[in-house]
């Protein structure tokens, strides 16, 4: 089973060299031409390739490379999450294994392509073009704070200065810096002309709409805003109130989805048919129990009974062996239709949904904010917007909302017990009412499985299985990876930043140290 792109296992001493030439040729998109992504030497731009910058680290910027998508996320953080487990014995960070062979990747597509080429943007736009300047600073954040919470401290304040060797900032300036990024962004958009249509049709998410980049900004302010609320709550407070007086997304209409291209395609819709990642078993006890309708468009039936079965994470080679007989995954499910490689070339990639910002509402009602509605009425409309997305019926939504269904036993060869006891109606027991829109929220993110690991991080929620087996000797299978560690890169080549940034982490540079906000 080819799971694994064959670049992997090239030789270490020529894998810088190798990933600048496949970031290269491999990151364009339908709107934009080549440009230089050297890390020390920047091509200069000029008026005519600045919107083509701008759609390269939009692109890169959710490592929408098919092959950064597999390193950055499905290898990684979607098995992290439990939106899939894998039935291929080689794909060992689902048993909790930090390959570094693999994870570098994404800090170099971060560090040498998208910020760069971004920064770039940024820098050429500064009071030229103010609107075009706010929605790269809105790209910004939205690519740090993803980065940042992959690992806590990370390159920041002198990220892209061509210098060589570049310090490490704490996760807590970080954090406090995008607020006051996404405040200067906030203010030229809301004064901006919204005929102005910043970077045009190479702006890949709303072609140039400021009003929805708006809503982008407030509802990333948003979710900042509550990833901090456990451990700076006042902070968190107000950045929330502000956010939803500002305006965030409340439509699918605001849905921030980024064009694909036969040249720039869905990396999810690549790696489908090689059937490495299959649904988890938390995702099919969720599903059937909750008798979701999102069942049959997030996975396809199992070809051996055209049911819908899935496979705890973590199992051992010989655990593999006995739920998965011969090997080819015919009694487990593959994701579904939508991500039939067929489409690579048309399904869009996810940036963010307006169903998130309702269910962030609902966690801020039950905080006793001011988010325009009662928690109730926030997470009934978190869960309409996610279903309507996807085309659901609304007769079948009302029903969902009313189910007093339990999270069903998955039938799985571990015979594992139902994962949760928890219902879709919403509860009213407030620390069950957090659990409820924490598992929706889960449930509405998929595919994006950066922000669902950061939000079971953040939580604690929803309640997932542990994985059967642990490789990795500082994290338990009874608890979850809290981090990346830094690359073996950086202590090679940027060896004096990484020692100086260690005392800026919780504890040791492993993965069962928490990042600055992970208090729960």
């Amino acid at each position: 089973m080819n799971t694994i792109l064959s670049f992997h296992h090239i030789s270490k001493s020529c894998t810088a060299i190798i990933i600048f030439g496949l970031i290269i040729l491999t990151a364009c998109t339908k709107k934009f031409d080549e440009i230089n992504t050297d890390p020390t030497t920047f091509s200069s731009l000029t008026p005519a390739t600045i919107p083509n910058a701008f759609a390269k680290a939009e692109y890169q910027g959710i490592y929408g490379d098919p092959g950064i998508y597999q390193l950055a996320r499905n290898l990684f953080v979607d098995l992290w999450s439990q939106y899939y487990a894998t039935i291929d014995p080689g794909v060992s960070p689902d048993r909790y294994v930090q390959r570094k062979d693999w994870e570098f990747y994404q800090w170099l597509s971060m560090y040498s392509s998208a910020y760069p080429t971004l920064k770039q943007v940024i820098d050429a736009t500064e009071n030229k073009d103010i609107p075009a300047n706010a929605v790269a600073k809105v790209w910004k954040v939205y690519i740090f704070h993803s980065n940042t919470d992959f690992y806590g401290p990370v390159p920041y304040f002198q990220a892209g200065s061509g210098q060589f060797s570049i310090p490490y900032d704490a996760q807590k300036d970080i954090y406090y810096d995008m607020f006051k990024v996404l405040d200067t962004a906030v203010t030229a958009l809301k004064t901006a002309d919204a005929s102005a249509k910043p970077f045009g049709d190479n702006d890949l998410i709303y072609h140039g709409d400021i009003t929805k980049w708006l809503k982008l900004a407030n509802t990333l302010r948003l979710r900042l805003a509550l990833r901090i609320s456990f451990v700076e709550p006042d902070k968190a407070k107000e950045e929330a109130e502000k956010a939803v007086a500002d305006g965030v997304m409340t439509s699918n209409d605001d849905n921030a989805m980024m064009d694909v291209a036969t040249a720039s395609p869905n990396g999810l819709n690549l790696m489908s048919p090689w059937g490495g990642f299959r649904m988890s078993a938390s995702m099919e006890s969720y599903l059937k129990g909750f008798s979701d309708p999102r069942m049959p468009v997030y996975f396809s039936p199992a070809p051996d009974d055209n049911e819908y079965h899935g496979i705890r994470n973590g199992l051992s080679v010989a655990q593999l062996a006995g739920a998965n007989p011969g090997g080819a995954g015919n009694n487990i499910s593959n994701i579904g239709p939508g991500w039939n490689p067929d489409l690579a070339a048309s399904n869009k990639l996810t940036v963010m949904y307006s169903a998130e910002a309702y269910f962030l509402r609902a966690e801020g009602a039950l905080n006793g904010w001011n988010m325009g509605g009662t928690a109730k009425e926030l997470y009934e409309k978190g869960i309409t917007n996610s279903m309507q997305q996807w085309s659901i019926s609304n007769a079948a939504i009302q029903t969902y909302l009313q189910s007093t269904s339990l999270p069903a036993k998955p039938g799985d060869y571990m015979n594992s017990p139902a994962v949760s006891d928890i219902p879709v109606k919403f509860s009213d027991d407030p620390e069950k009412q957090r659990q409820q829109i924490a598992t929706q929220k889960w449930l509405a993110l998929f595919p994006d499985g950066i922000e669902a690991w950061a939000e079971v991080r953040r939580t604690g929620y929803p309640q997932l299985y542990p994985v059967v087996n642990s490789d990795n000797p500082d994290v338990p299978a009874s608890e979850i990876i809290k981090r990346f560690t830094f690359i073996d890169l950086e202590y090679e080549s940027n060896k004096q930043a990484v020692q100086n940034a260690l005392p800026l982490l919780n504890g040791p540079d492993k993965n069962n140290t928490p990042v600055w906000w992970d208090v729960k």
